[in-house]
């Protein structure tokens, strides 16, 4: 390999654009240590190649493409398309939150004639780093310096995307505001303009309901302005108060019915629920069994939104208990509907769900609160909340991100078992790798032996022995350790306790600049500041109930026999899952008539599908400070 695409790996591959040449020279075993199908996943990832000229950002065309991918496809063409290449391997190295190999990409193609495309994916690029690097001041003035006359429409959504990132995280909110209020509607662009809206209105609603206060006080505030605050209060105040939130979106409309987010306000009014006074809705649930808790949380979750429901468009709700008598299931279903139930929600849990569908035809649109287990039938319906769907989530997440090798590592019980092979099956189905796996002996808390097999440490320890043995003690050796390079993400499947006892052990090993995700059972909704600092970094998906504290999520002030009864506890999702069951419920005898139907739920991003399957996208948050905060890359997937 040419020797200068020999010292830009390494110095990509160390993480620092300022090494000197002896260190570069350290290096080069690194690079002979980049794995062959690292060096050909471009012809494996995409079958489009690179001749084509029409393409420019080659990240947005292939998003099944890794940033290792394109770097190796730049590093072996020429100019102009390796710049290219390589602005596509910074983006990607963005998007999957890797500053630092991003920097040493884009120093990479510095001082390079290039077309106007190319210079200004450049500085959009620059400016993303920026803010992943908390200076956004410096962003501003590179975004500032940018027109939007020669853009296409992902760099024309790139810079205002970033400059509303800029001035929200300086908190400029008026400024924000002003500038989203000067962007013309432009045909070519209605497209993004509308996510701009959304990412406005989804920032001004992380904001509490002081500082929304106290925005509405600033000296240059429009009236178009005021009205964006005005929204994000009342949705924020009224969030779970349906009628309430009803009554109050029309106010809004009707006072501001050519403002920009009319649209968006219109799709937040709650649809009344399909059935009637009249109806009769059926809980089956476990109320008297060791999932009492569970069960209770989830009946106090649907009963708390039924009673915010418009009196005329609220169905009765009959509770039935079929306590620890799974062969009971059937029969109470069938009690049920001999009662005249329209609509059945339950039951709850994969046992019972199984019972059920074995031995009972539904008869009326039900919800099951379990797992599908191919054993679905005509008026089935599935809220499937088990590991296994969340490992599905994980793996798919990290390969949208474009990682490919990962480490599995997971404790020895059988639930994490089973989504550590769930985990495994469906990133090789998605084209990712696994670079290996172990088994936590929950007997152990020094974990150093199989993290150093794991990362490689014990092979690289191996070459710098060797090489002092060579170089004698009259030549000290003095490289650090490192870990191999065919690694892009870890998955860990474990309790909270072991998991907090082994990030650390990781970081100390060199692996914590690798992504790190782990399940949901590590965060419980409430803040653990100094136990929490252990799992620093690491990635999981959650209900937006229990990571979002602002808004219509904040429930400092409620009663503590309402919202926050739960909370602080795992079951908190239980209630968080009640309440969007009857929301869910209230819209399945009209679905067919809205196939386009989607939800923000306490419990995530909800949609039926035309198969009758319910979609549930999570909140994406991890560890800073100790605190649960949302993951958001600055770039996008």
């Amino acid at each position: 390999m040419h020797p200068l695409i020999v010292a830009f790996v390494a110095v990509l591959v160390s993480g620092c654009a300022g090494l000197t040449t002896q260190k570069i020279a350290e290096q080069q075993d690194r690079l002979n240590r980049i794995p062959a199908d690292q060096v050909k996943e471009a012809s494996q990832d995409t079958g489009t190649g690179i001749s084509a000229p029409v393409i420019r950002d080659f990240a947005r065309a292939e998003p099944q493409s890794s940033a290792w991918a394109f770097l190796a496809r730049g590093l072996d063409t020429a100019n102009p398309q390796a710049q290219l290449l390589f602005l596509a391997a910074a983006k990607r190295f963005l998007q999957a939150d890797r500053s630092e190999q991003a920097a040493v990409v884009l120093t990479q193609t510095q001082g390079q004639t290039a077309e106007p495309w190319v210079l200004n994916q450049r500085k959009l690029l620059t400016a993303a780093l920026r803010l992943t690097e908390n200076v956004p001041a410096s962003a501003w003035h590179l975004l500032a310096d940018t027109e939007d006359a020669d853009l296409d429409n992902g760099q024309w959504l790139m810079l205002y995307d970033l400059k509303l990132q800029s001035l929200f995280a300086r908190e400029k909110h008026q400024e924000a505001l002003a500038l989203i209020r000067s962007l013309p509607r432009k045909d070519s662009v209605s497209a993004e303009f509308d996510v701009l809206l959304r990412r406005v209105f989804d920032r001004l609603l992380r904001l509490t309901a002081e500082q929304l206060d106290l925005l509405q006080l600033h000296p240059d505030l429009v009236q178009e302005d005021r009205a964006w605050i005005d929204l994000a209060r009342v949705y924020g105040s009224a969030g779970w108060e349906l009628e309430v939130l009803r009554q109050e979106l029309d106010a809004w409309t009707a006072d501001n019915p050519t403002h920009h987010a009319t649209p968006m306000a219109r799709g937040l009014w709650p649809e009344t629920c399909a059935l009637t006074p009249s109806s009769q809705l059926a809980l089956l649930l476990p109320m008297t069994s060791s999932f009492s808790k569970a069960a209770s949380a989830f009946h106090d979750g649907v009963t708390y939104l039924h009673e915010r429901e418009r009196p005329s468009a609220r169905p009765v709700i009959k509770l039935y208990d079929f306590g620890t008598d799974l062969e009971a299931v059937g029969a109470i279903y069938k009690e049920a509907i001999d009662a005249g139930a329209d609509l059945v929600i339950g039951p709850l849990g994969r046992d019972a769900v199984s019972k059920l569908l074995a031995d009972s035809k539904l008869l009326v649109p039900t919800l099951l609160l379990g797992p599908e287990d191919g054993r679905s039938q005509p008026n089935a319906f599935f809220v499937d909340l088990s590991r296994r769907v969340e490992a599905r989530s994980l793996v798919t997440h990290a390969r949208l991100r474009g990682l490919k090798h990962a480490l599995v590592l997971h404790s020895p019980s059988p639930a994490h078992r089973v989504a550590a092979d769930t985990a495994i099956t469906v990133w090789q189905q998605q084209g990712g790798i696994i670079a290996d796996t172990a088994v936590l002996d929950p007997q152990l808390s020094d974990y150093s032996a199989i993290i150093s097999r794991l990362l490689g440490l014990n092979q690289s320890r191996y070459r710098i022995e060797a090489l002092q043995k060579v170089l004698t003690d009259s030549l000290p050796v003095t490289v650090l350790p490192n870990i191999r390079q065919d690694l892009d993400v870890i998955f860990l499947f474990t309790d909270r306790g072991t998991a907090r006892l082994l990030k650390p052990q990781i970081d100390f090993h060199h692996g914590g600049k690798l992504p790190i995700y782990s399940q949901n059972t590590i965060f419980e909704g409430m803040s653990d500041v100094v136990n929490d600092l252990d799992l620093e970094g690491v990635l999981f998906s959650d209900m937006p109930w229990l990571v979002r504290q602002t808004g219509r999520f904040g429930r400092s002030t409620e009663a503590s026999t309402t919202l926050t009864r739960y909370q602080g506890s795992a079951i908190d999702r239980l209630f968080a899952l009640g309440m969007d069951a009857y929301r869910l419920g209230c819209h399945i005898p009209k679905r067919l008539d809205r196939p386009d139907w989607q939800y923000a739920g306490a419990s995530g991003a909800l949609s039926i599908g035309i198969d009758g399957r319910i979609k549930r996208h999570p909140d994406w948050a991890t560890f800073r400070g100790g605190l649960a905060e949302l993951f958001e890359p600055v770039i996008s997937r």
